[in-house]
């Protein structure tokens, strides 16, 4: 799915995130904001080659 609809209700603000995708690996990105985590979502998408409709889940970690 898309990391905007797996962050729905999850992401409210600032925090630190973990995001699955491809069934069993995980990311975690500091983010002020849903488009700030988009971004950076997009970038370690295109640097690593995946796709950014790939995301399992959000979660926020602090």
């Amino acid at each position: 799915m898309t990391l905007g609809k797996a962050a729905v209700g999850v992401v409210l603000g600032g925090g630190t995130y973990n995001i699955g995708f491809n069934g069993d690996d995980e990311t975690q990105f500091d983010a002020d904001s849903l488009p700030d985590l988009l971004e950076c979502w997009i970038d370690f998408c295109a640097e690593n080659d995946f796709q950014t409709d790939s995301v399992d889940y959000v979660e926020r970690v602090k």
